[in-house]
């Protein structure tokens, strides 16, 4: 009995030291050195982290103790991103319908006049 206990602590020792090294190997091939790439790696983690924020907030609220506090946190910072995100909508919209929607409308326009 007692050297079935060694033999299973050693293939669970195994069995992390393995996945240790998969794991290592894994982010040997992720992590890129050219700073291009690692601009656009950059991004796609920021997209992926801000397409998935509200699951990730769920998922620290579910931990105990400090994740209830740290999930209020994130949900202030979420919502303050959203206000922040809206604004900008809305200033965007304004500078395209003072810039852009007059242009279009004045190319229209001359469009229409030459037509005619």
């Amino acid at each position: 009995m007692l050297e079935l206990l060694k033999d299973c602590w050693g293939l669970l020792a195994t069995l992390l030291v393995s996945a240790w090294d998969i794991l290592g190997s894994a982010l040997n091939l992720v992590i890129i050195d050219d700073p291009f790439w690692r601009g656009v790696q950059f991004i796609i983690v920021v997209l992926l982290t801000w397409n998935n924020r509200k699951e990730l907030i769920q998922l620290v609220d579910r931990t105990p103790l400090l994740g209830g506090l740290l999930a209020r946190g994130l949900k202030l910072a979420d919502s303050g991103a959203e206000m922040i995100k809206e604004k900008l909508d809305a200033a965007w919209d304004l500078v395209r319908s003072k810039t852009w929607d007059k242009a279009v409308s004045f190319i229209l326009k001359a469009d229409k006049d030459l037509r005619e």
